[in-house]
Order: C-alpha cells, then structure tokens, then sequence
C-alpha cells in the first residue's frame, strides 16, 4: 500500500519478475484496482502472492470507492482463511515534508490495520537514487522519530527498497525468514467477524473525520470572510478568500456524493443478495 507514485507496481514488478500490466512514472495513478500476483518465489522454494492496491490519491476513483475495492478484497480473502504475511507500506524518500495527501494515506493506512497487525507492517522507503543520501537519511530519521514512531513502537519495521531488481526481492525474502505467524488485519475483523458496514469500522470513519474537518474549515473561512468583507469589501484578500471557499465546498460536495453512492451500492447488494436467498 501507499500513495500514488511511491513504487507500488514497480516492486511488484521487481521482486515477482512479472509486468503488473505496466508500470506508472508519474504521479498520475497506474493501478486502478486490486491486483493480486502470484508467483513461485526461487529462494524459499514457495508461492508468493503480492497485492497491488491503489493509493487513497487515485487520479480516477475516490478515497470512499478505493476504500470500498481494498475492503472487499481483503474480506473475501479472510473469509477464505487467506492471512496476512506481511504488509508493505511504500513511502517516497524524496517527499521533503509529510502533509496533505502522504499524511492522509499514512492516517487510513493505519486505521485499516489495526494495532494489532502493526508487527507485520514494512515501512519501504523508495526513490532513494532520486536523493541526496544525507537529505535522504535526516528524513528517514524524521519518519521513524515522529510521524512512524507509534508504528515502531507496536512492532512495525522500517525498510529501504533500492533501484534495483534485487532489493524487493531481498525485502521478500525478510519477511518471509520473519514470518512466525499470518494474522488479519482490523478491518477484516470488522467486517467478516463483527460484520461492520464499511463506513461504521476504523478506516471508513477516518473518512468521515477528514470530511468533518473540511467542513470545520470552511465554517472558519466564512467566519474570516465576513470579517474582511466588513473591513475591505473590495479587497483582493477577500477574493481569495471566496475563491478558497468555492473549491472547499466542490470537495465537500464531492465527499458526500461519494459517501450516498456508498450507502446506495451497498443498499442494492444486500437487495440482490435477498433476492438470490428467496430464489
């Protein structure tokens, strides 16, 4: 898992020796579904199966409908005593700071897993021929000394993926020397034991938050908007502000669309599942 442009079907491609149906270059989102590869792995004389997922950035789909993809993969892969040996988050090296859009996947991300499967998480930086090594080191620090500490802290790993055809393979092969035990992660729990609608677990409220959030900040536009209007109505701030507020209620107006669409797919699932039932 992990943003968009991290390296995601590129390590797939490395460490399995198959084309995940290419490979993107630019932040423009590739994977635009959940894909699983399966492949003979030389070294541990097994199978493997790597999971490309698309980040919660996708250029096409929104989060609530990533979200919705990645759930009902990994419920049916519970339901089917399918575990978990191990779970990569990528994360670019050269990002220079981690707000907005890495910060988000890194919050659904961890709300996805629950604590409890935190001991098999890989944190994978990528790019690392793309940076400075020193530039590169400070902000790895920076990642596993604040924004990845709780993570560690419960057991999860930190890992460098180089640009190279042997590195994720050597990656595979760590967590496969590693693996004491598959587990399943929170949201599978929720879903498949606790039987959970998606926007009731962890990960579909944190959605939610993110919309309450934008909805708190454009109350606190329009607070700073009615201000300037009464101090400088013809001002240029003014513009800006209204500008500002225009596009955050596009995006709030876009969230809730997204939310009603889940509500209603998920309506006419259950509707043709009874009608199968009564058949």
């Amino acid at each position: 898992m992990g943003p968009t442009g991290a390296g995601k079907s590129t390590f797939i491609r490395a460490a399995s020796g198959r084309d995940t149906q290419g490979v993107g270059h630019t932040l423009k989102s590739f994977t635009s579904q959940v894909l699983a590869i399966r492949f003979w792995d030389q070294e541990s004389r097994r199978h493997v199966v790597l999971v490309d997922t698309p980040g919660f950035d996708d250029t096409f789909k929104s989060d609530l409908e990533i979200l919705d993809m990645i759930s009902d993969w990994l419920k049916s892969s519970y339901q089917k005593q399918k575990l978990l040996s191990g779970i990569l988050y990528l994360h670019r090296i050269t990002d220079n700071r981690m707000a907005g859009t890495p910060l988000k996947n890194l919050r659904m991300f961890r709300k996805l897993c629950g604590k409890d499967a935190l001991d098999k998480v890989y944190l994978t930086t990528t790019m690392w021929d793309e940076v400075d090594q020193s530039v590169g080191e400070k902000r790895l620090n920076e990642l596993g000394a604040e924004y990845w500490k709780a993570m560690i802290d419960q057991g999860a790993q930190i890992v460098r993926c180089r640009n190279d055809d042997d590195s994720p393979k050597k990656i595979i092969q760590q967590i496969l020397d590693q693996e004491t035990t598959r587990k399943a992660v929170l949201l599978q729990k929720e879903m498949a034991d606790l039987k959970t609608e998606l926007r009731e677990t962890e990960a579909g409220q944190e959605l939610y938050s993110q919309l309450e959030k934008l909805v708190e900040k454009q109350m606190a536009l329009l607070q700073r908007i009615d201000k300037e209007r009464k101090a400088s109505p013809e001002g240029s701030v003014l513009v800006e502000l209204q500008t500002e507020y225009n596009e955050l209620r596009v995006q709030i107006d876009g969230k809730l669309r997204q939310m009603q669409d889940l509500k209603l797919s998920r309506l006419k699932a259950l509707r043709r599942f009874l009608l199968r039932k009564r058949e």
